[in-house]
């Protein structure tokens, strides 16, 4: 059995931000983002990154949100629709009770802290509502902002796989940082 986004509440994040399900009229919206040159090159997109390169992706993963592969959502202010984000809980495993957070903010949004708020609560609805047993999370090593602000939720790096991915602009080989955290270290964390 395959979770069902549509069943779930929606995380509720800090203001004035709030989250809503990611759906096919978000698509423009959440394309202009990840075409900034900086974050596509953060998230090892080819830059300049194509329009059908995105639309390829983020159909995938309405595809897979379907399936109850993962749950999607689009990040933006309390008082305007558009989109600030996209952050997501893929790849799981319900048989391991496993997932991998993801999460992309505007390059405006960069170094304001927004990620450092917004992911104690996705990690939450991951061990409450997804019955999640190990969140983890995959870092390019250069990315410095997303590794601090996984470790500032309590992931703990387990180790870089070194020559990982293949860098999308043509820099040869990326190492990526492992981190996870498991349920029992949260509520641990949480309970103090």
């Amino acid at each position: 059995m395959s979770m069902s986004y549509a069943t779930l509440p929606l995380p509720v994040v800090p203001a004035p931000y709030r989250l809503r399900v990611f759906t096919p009229e978000d698509m423009d919206g959440v394309i202009a983002l990840y075409s900034h040159p900086e974050v596509a090159r953060s998230l090892n997109f080819t830059v300049p990154v194509l329009r059908e390169t995105l639309h390829t992706k983020l159909t995938g993963d309405l595809e897979a949100m379907r399936q109850g592969k993962g749950i999607r959502w689009v990040l933006a202010h309390e008082q305007a629709p558009t989109p600030l984000g996209y952050l997501t809980l893929f790849n799981w495993s319900q048989k391991d009770r496993r997932a991998e957070v993801g999460y992309m903010v505007a390059r405006a949004l960069w170094g304001q802290g927004v990620m450092t708020g917004i992911l104690p609560t996705l990690i939450r609805f991951g061990f409450e509502h997804l019955n999640l047993h190990r969140i983890e999370g995959m870092v390019n090593v250069r990315n410095t902002a997303s590794h601090r602000a996984l470790t500032r939720a309590g992931f703990q790096q387990e180790g870089v796989m070194r020559g990982y991915q293949a860098d999308g602009n043509g820099g040869g080989f990326n190492d990526i940082a492992l981190l996870a955290l498991l349920e029992d270290t949260w509520r641990a964390s949480v309970a103090k």
